[in-house]
């Protein structure tokens, strides 16, 4: 029976010297990359785990992070000297299981945790707080840890921005409370209208900041 052969195999084999070394090493190249890239999307689950950095990491699973700022608010108010990390792990539990969060698969849900930058001076627990997603093996080459700490920096970053946006969203509720509370003073009208102005602009702004730094 004659067996067949994978078109490098055959360059192996031709003897009449027609085939060049450039297009062996080619198609070697070719296709050791396709099983490569075959084995980090199927066994390692490699887009997976890239869909589970853009959600977490750069905020994308919007219920997920509008939740978890819920529950961290109290603790994350705190100087950040004072952030107590043993606090964190149970909150992220928690908040994970009461959002979409809980559907991730747990080879995703198992990477992800919290950690606690180291604070500077003056910072508050808002400013050390992060998430970290822990990628190992194969992954960890294709994520380096240059990789890893660029999306930790983009988590800080987005992380201020959201925590602007929701300062913004309760800034705005104070000003319509206020407004029907002094409602009997038409001769605050223009100074609640230019009020109201200002943290639309500002609202406009994080909202497009948060589009650009996300996408």
């Amino acid at each position: 029976m004659v067996g067949t052969f994978s078109p490098v195999k055959e360059l192996f084999l031709d003897t009449d010297g027609e085939s060049s070394l450039r297009t062996l090493v080619s198609m070697t190249c070719k296709e050791t990359s396709s099983r490569v890239l075959h084995v980090l999307m199927e066994k390692y689950k490699l887009l997976e785990h890239l869909t589970a950095l853009r959600r977490y990491l750069l905020l994308g699973q919007g219920d997920f992070i509008r939740h978890l700022m819920d529950l961290l608010e109290p603790e994350l108010s705190v100087a950040g000297t004072e952030l107590l990390p043993y606090s964190l792990p149970s909150i992220l539990d928690a908040a994970v299981r009461v959002t979409t969060a809980q559907f991730e698969s747990p080879q995703v849900l198992q990477r992800l945790s919290t950690r606690i930058i180291q604070p500077m001076p003056g910072d508050i627990g808002w400013d050390v707080f992060s998430l970290s997603y822990d990628l190992d093996g194969p992954l960890a080459a294709v994520v380096t840890p240059d990789v890893h700490l660029q999306y930790q920096q983009l988590f800080c970053t987005l992380w201020r921005a959201k925590r602007m946006d929701r300062a913004l969203t309760r800034m705005t509720q104070e000003l319509l409370r206020a407004h029907r509370q002094l409602a009997a003073f038409p001769e605050l009208g223009e100074v609640f209208h230019q009020l109201h102005m200002l943290t639309a602009h500002m609202a406009h702004f994080s909202t497009q900041l948060n589009y650009y730094l996300s996408f």
